[in-house]
């Protein structure tokens, strides 16, 4: 049995988001990422069963990765104001600093097979638990998860997708949408 390479399987999940960015999903194969990775196809099967597991299993992983960048921007004494802002610009600016990572994610959310099997409500655990703890003080309106997921994080991934078609107005617009959502969100 063959040993797992922490550089390699790095290698294979770059490998397989640099294509998915630049083929699309249907245009990938165990045979492209191997090439791009500079590995043989044996050598993913190593780390993965076949191309749906790893591309489910890597959307996952970076399905994740915003809640978590954003988790680490919160801190205990934040009023409900200031708790949505954290949420919604560091959303925000994890889509700018990780560009090619929120565009594979997101590429993966428009494909139906995938979204089924990896939902935002299930990458935000941690932050549905914070909601929750806000919804118990009476801070924030007591929606369902799935509602608090779509109107938190929804529109900024729509306006960070078009940022660039935004231009200058982009952090004018992410004003209005912070100040939006802490009127929907917030028991005032």
């Amino acid at each position: 049995m063959r040993l797992k390479d922490e550089d390699k399987q790095q290698r294979i999940k770059k490998a397989m988001v640099d294509l998915i960015l630049r083929d699309g999903i249907d245009g990938i194969s165990i045979s492209k990422i191997a090439k791009e990775a500079g590995v043989s196809a044996a050598t993913i099967y190593v780390y993965y069963e076949s191309k749906e597991e790893m591309l489910t299993e890597i959307f996952r992983e970076y399905a994740d990765l915003p809640y978590g960048y954003v988790m680490q921007q919160v801190n205990s004494d934040m009023d409900g104001r200031d708790l949505i802002e954290t949420l919604v610009r560091g959303c925000y600016d994890f889509s700018i600093e990780h560009e090619e990572i929120f565009s594979f994610v997101e590429q993966c959310h428009r494909c139906p097979t995938l979204s089924e099997q990896v939902c935002d409500k299930d990458c935000s655990c941690d932050v549905l638990s914070l909601l929750h703890q806000y919804q118990k003080m009476g801070i924030l309106k007591q929606y369902s998860d799935w509602s608090l997921v779509a109107i938190i994080f929804a529109p900024v991934r729509w306006l960070a997708a078009n940022r660039k078609a935004l231009s200058s107005n982009s952090e004018k617009y992410l004003d209005e949408l912070v100040y939006m959502i802490q009127k929907v969100l917030l028991n005032d």
